[in-house]
């Protein structure tokens, strides 16, 4: 079935983000920030999922959970339609956050839950996302992990304390998730020269702290 493929107003987004903070869902589901990185990723993923099977995940639904609201659902659906009719366009995903691992008033790093959403994905279907590509997929995922703050390894954590190439490498997130779509879906022998692959302050792949598959903790 073939769904709007449509942005979602900020009404829509006002809805759906306070239904996914509500009683109405379990406290396990994910909230629009996360929903949003989980999605980007559903779209670049070289690997079908069954919609009941991702929809049961971000909602945290099991047979004792209550039938999620199908207005709810629908713009779930939308959203994920919309990404990923941007990424087949070749247009620049916006991500509902800003790009930077430095808190907010509240104390919150949003790009962080972004990060998680987007990871939570990956980490679920690694065989797929790295059995053809692992080096790549590992560079182009750097500033993922780094902004999604899961990985204990000492590198990451050097990293993280460099405020500025930690910028540099957030800003080129939306890049990178169109980056790894084509990697998924261009033929090698077609592709751009140097892509994908996360590129540091003097445009150098970022090669050493990257190139080994992500780790889940």
């Amino acid at each position: 079935m073939a769904y709007s493929c449509d942005p979602l107003t900020d009404e829509q987004l006002e809805q759906l983000d306070s239904y996914l903070l509500s009683p109405a869902v379990p406290e396990e589901a994910l909230d629009y920030i996360a929903l949003h990185g989980y999605l980007c990723a559903l779209a670049v993923s070289p690997a079908a999922l069954a919609e009941a099977d991702w929809l049961n995940h971000v909602l945290a639904a099991d047979e004792a959970s209550s039938p999620a609201d199908p207005a709810m659902v629908q713009l779930i659906r939308q959203e994920y339609a919309f990404i990923r009719d941007c990424l087949e366009s070749d247009t620049s995903i916006e991500l509902p956050c800003d790009l930077t691992l430095e808190l907010d008033e509240e104390g919150d790093c949003l790009l962080e839950y972004w990060a998680q959403g987007f990871m939570e994905l990956v980490f679920t279907q690694e065989q797929a996302w790295f059995s053809q590509h692992e080096d790549a997929v590992a560079e182009s995922l750097l500033p993922f992990m780094l902004a999604a703050n899961l990985d204990e390894d000492d590198e990451l954590s050097d990293l993280r304390l460099q405020g500025k190439l930690c910028q540099q490498l957030c800003e080129q997130i939306p890049e990178l998730v169109q980056d790894l779509f084509l990697l998924f879906r261009v033929p090698a022998d077609s592709k751009p020269k140097g892509k994908p692959g996360a590129k540091g302050p003097q445009g150098k792949g970022q090669k050493g702290k990257g190139s080994k598959k992500p780790r889940r903790h």
